[in-house]
């Protein structure tokens, strides 16, 4: 029992299990799917090559011309285009590199969610949480897509990881890390912008309760963020003269999700797209430039909502159902209501201390439910999503053995 103890709570189990888990998956995937299943509609691979051939940061999407993006944030593209200089353009052995890195970053949020576990929510929901997310065949396949769900992953986890010391020193260097921190996941996914800030308010919120203020150090480490960000910022406004902090791709993707909910058929590339999404069909994105493709994408789902607001709000609904329960025939929907009676409780518990867990929860997906949803989307926020669910049932089985003692002891006594 003490060996298997040792092996549950250790960092080195967790990480080791977890790679193994996804190399054996991508050893089953690479060599049937190389092409199709990764890199032929793969918009950050697509950016990688022309970056990698010489092209600059352009062309996302294939059948288009080469021409300047701002369609993904750079971070992923970049680091892709650097795996093809090394390896290769498009290649098996570039391929391996990518998704092997992915599958690193993966296995080392394993490590994080048992330590952040351990430390918030108790050992036992941590060790529950890290071993579901090492050993589950679904966390494995998703975390090695070719996508940059694995590295946001891992950095809204050292987020949380690094509060606590934030909340007890006003040394510059962490908070200039930090804001360094945001600014790069912020140019990995953009969307984890929507939680960040609520971390911020957090520390500043966690000072005012103590009579301290963290007002200079909160400033230094927003201009830190700013800083880093204000390079793809300046890049962006150079080539389309206009202010795009980090993407442009808002409208599109809020056309997409209103051009699915009207019931219209659209090209099936993987997965339903949108007509007019220029993967299924890149007529008008190339004749109109990026640009005034996504703006007029953007006016065309606004009119629509404002046409049917009511109509809009039903799919919003729909969206929020299935960005917790899908994949259908999997146990999201399960772990999904546990995870949000598990926030209920951890609230009640750490009263302020539960911000972050909470924001990540409720501010993330909100641009999927205003937008559109698929399963993979939930992948960034799921270690959260699983420590917050094991933490009711860990309790629950607790409160369930505690009376179960009481009633043997009782009945001891009686006798």
């Amino acid at each position: 029992m003490r060996v298997t103890g040792r092996v549950l709570t250790s960092p080195a189990a967790v990480f080791i299990f977890a790679l193994i888990a996804r190399f054996k998956v991508l050893t089953d995937l690479l060599p049937v799917h190389t092409w199709d299943g990764y890199y032929r509609y793969n918009e950050p691979a697509h950016i990688a090559w022309a970056l990698a051939s010489g092209f600059g940061y352009s062309a996302p999407y294939p059948n288009t011309p080469v021409a300047p993006t701002a369609q993904q944030p750079p971070f992923y593209p970049l680091l892709l285009a650097g795996i093809f200089k090394l390896a290769g353009v498009y290649t098996y052995r570039s391929l391996w590199i990518a998704v092997g890195l992915n599958a690193i970053f993966s296995a080392v949020t394993g490590v994080l969610i048992l330590r952040i576990g351990r430390r918030d929510f108790g050992t036992v929901p941590a060790v529950l949480a890290a071993w579901v997310w090492s050993c589950w065949v679904y966390e494995a396949a998703v975390s090695v897509r070719l996508w940059e769900s694995s590295v946001s992953c891992l950095l809204l986890m050292v987020g949380l990881l690094v509060l606590p010391t934030l909340a007890e020193t006003l040394s510059p260097k962490p908070w200039m890390l930090f804001g360094a921190l945001v600014g790069l996941a912020a140019l990995t996914n953009t969307t984890l912008l929507s939680v960040f800030p609520f971390f911020w308010l957090w520390l500043w919120l966690s000072y005012r309760r103590r009579g301290r203020t963290c007002n200079r150090m909160l400033l230094a480490s927003l201009a830190m963020c700013v800083l880093v960000l204000i390079p793809w910022t300046i890049r962006n406004y150079t080539v389309f003269h206009r202010l795009i902090p980090v993407r442009d791709n808002f409208g599109l993707e809020l056309w997409v999700g209103v051009e699915l909910g009207s019931g219209r058929p659209g090209a099936t590339v993987g997965q339903p797209f949108a007509r007019d999404f220029p993967l299924s069909d890149p007529t008008e994105y190339n004749r109109m430039g990026e640009i005034a493709f996504m703006e007029s994408r953007s006016r065309m789902a606004m009119q629509v909502i404002r046409r049917h607001p009511l109509r809009y709000i039903q799919l919003v609904a729909i969206r929020c159902f299935k960005y917790w329960s899908q994949p259908v025939g999997t146990p999201w929907i399960l772990i999904s209501g546990l995870a949000w009676v598990g926030a209920v409780l951890f609230v009640r518990r750490k009263g302020l201390g539960a911000l972050p867990f909470i924001a990540v929860l409720v501010c993330f997906p909100l641009v999927y439910y205003i937008t559109h949803t698929f399963p993979t989307y939930r992948h960034v926020i799921e270690p959260s999503v699983l420590l917050m669910a094991a933490y009711p049932v860990v309790m629950g089985l607790e409160a369930l053995g505690e009376r179960i003692r009481r009633e043997r002891s009782a009945h001891v006594c009686s006798v």
